[in-house]
């Protein structure tokens, strides 16, 4: 089957996050935005209703969404007793990048669910990271110095 990408946001996110991916990876045609709730789409009911009729029998969308539980989340949550039809809620670059490298995989599920850890694993809290480098780096420091004062007291002995 052929697979599609929809990037579905609040608001312009869907667009920006496109334009960020694209900026690493290249153009991507599989990949289209839906950017719910802004001037030109006051409601989603009918413009995912459009992507989900116009999708073909040999077709299958992935549909990446910004929140859990959020209209436009919500909406899609109707169509999944479709099989072509896979949601997962909580885009972000690295869940893009995942997905788009591993986009012909045969196993869809599988490949989704491996972009989906991989994409976890990049959420991280980096101020441990810093402490525990300044900590390491203290510790050659300490080190270096007790290996100078060993060498002088060596040295009056």
């Amino acid at each position: 089957m052929k697979k599609k990408l929809l990037i579905a946001t609040h608001s312009v996110f869907a667009d920006g996050i496109k334009n960020a991916m694209e900026l690493v990876t290249g153009e991507q045609n599989s990949v289209s935005t839906l950017c719910a709730y802004t001037n030109d789409m006051t409601e989603v009911e009918t413009p995912i209703k459009e992507i989900i009729d116009a999708l073909c029998d040999d077709e299958e969308l992935i549909v990446t969404t910004d929140i859990f539980g959020g209209s436009v989340n919500n909406e899609f949550m109707k169509y999944l007793s479709k099989s072509n039809i896979h949601l997962i809620a909580g885009v972000n670059l690295p869940l893009l990048f995942e997905l788009i490298m591993n986009l012909e995989s045969e196993n869809t599920v599988q490949m989704i669910e491996n972009a989906i850890q991989n994409a976890k694993e990049q959420l991280q809290y980096c101020n441990p990271l810093i402490q525990c480098s300044i900590t390491e780096e203290k510790y050659q420091e300490i080190k270096t110095a007790a290996e100078n004062a060993s060498e002088s007291v060596n040295g009056y002995i």
